[in-house]
């Protein structure tokens, strides 16, 4: 019986702790405390946590039988284990990026303030099969770990989404 009561309150500890950890609550508002974040998911979208290497991937829903692509964001924490600038973080990843996209290119970037922090923040496409994908990221680093948020859209739909991604971006908080 010992045991039986053991493996139960275990087993609610653990459904808690993942409650408190990773979830979304109030207004759409996901929050992952873990790994330090929370952000705005539309209404409508869909997320999963822990999927294709991000902490965080959120899909907007298909527009109709003929959507061939999904526009997404997605949020990555990396534990970087050293000391290391925003530049220094961006040009440890686009090298991979390049090497790994096909016709990349580089539309923009800059800086910009989310959450009192700065983010580097790129506009960038590449080809994906047939479909040309353009990507808005920011990234930064903050306490030896380095965040990266990512939104993707077919390049025909970006500069309609841009604001969206934007109004999302300015909405991510350090938890």
């Amino acid at each position: 019986m010992r045991t039986q009561e053991i493996i139960v309150t275990s087993l609610l500890v653990v459904i808690a702790l993942s409650f408190f950890t990773c979830k979304k609550t109030e207004q759409g508002r996901y929050y992952n405390r873990e790994k330090g974040f929370s952000i705005q998911v539309p209404p409508g979208w869909d997320f999963e946590e822990k999927k294709m290497r991000t902490d965080l991937i959120a899909v907007s829903p298909a527009e109709g039988p003929e959507d061939t692509f999904r526009e997404n964001f997605n949020v990555l924490v990396e534990e970087l284990g050293v000391n290391m600038t925003s530049e220094e973080y961006y040009q440890k990843g686009i090298p991979l990026f390049k090497q790994f996209a096909v016709d990349f290119m580089q539309h923009e970037n800059g800086i910009e303030r989310i959450d009192g922090k700065e983010f580097r923040y790129d506009i960038i496409s590449h080809r994906m099969g047939p479909l040309k994908i353009k990507i808005l990221q920011y990234l930064t680093v903050r306490q030896k770990k380095g965040y990266l948020i990512t939104f993707s859209a077919a390049d025909d739909k970006f500069d309609r989404y841009l604001p969206m991604f934007k109004e999302i971006a300015k909405g991510f908080r350090f938890e």
